[in-house]
């Protein structure tokens, strides 16, 4: 009966990953807004706390924070980010997930002048296309 119980607690290690899912890594040096979310929605911290696999972390705008893993990696994070904790091998991959998109609707200067060329010349195509050879082109503005 032993036998069993070992032999069912090994299979239930090996499906998880571990016996108790342990802290990942240590966010410290918490400065500003940053805010945790290990899958129970996001809550403020302001200490060095425990961070589980899978957590996210959200660094607002004036925060900024270091997340310390186990197996000495160490990640900056800036303002505005938000950060999915790995379980390991975090200073081999990207770990920011997605930036902030600003207040607005997050276009840049490019994207504006970029639409307002298509746009033009899809207005102008229109207007050369309704035109016809034997009527004289009157402006839009008359």
């Amino acid at each position: 009966m032993m036998r069993v119980a070992l032999a069912s607690a090994v299979a239930v290690v090996i499906a998880t990953g571990s016996a108790l899912a342990g802290p990942a890594a240590t966010l410290s040096d918490v400065s500003g807004p940053v805010l945790v979310d290990s899958g129970k929605g996001f809550q403020k911290v302001s200490t060095a706390t425990e961070v589980l696999p899978g957590s996210r972390v959200m660094v607002s705008k004036g925060g900024k924070a270091m997340l310390a893993y186990a197996d000495g990696c160490e990640k900056s994070l800036a303002a505005n980010s938000i950060t999915t904790v790995v379980d390991s091998g975090a200073c081999a991959q990207s770990s920011q997930v997605a930036a902030q998109t600003p207040v607005g609707l997050g276009l840049t200067p490019t994207m504006v002048i970029g639409g307002g060329v298509v746009i033009g010349g899809a207005a102008a195509i229109i207007i050369a296309a309704s035109q016809d050879d034997d009527t004289p082109f009157i402006p839009v503005s008359q």
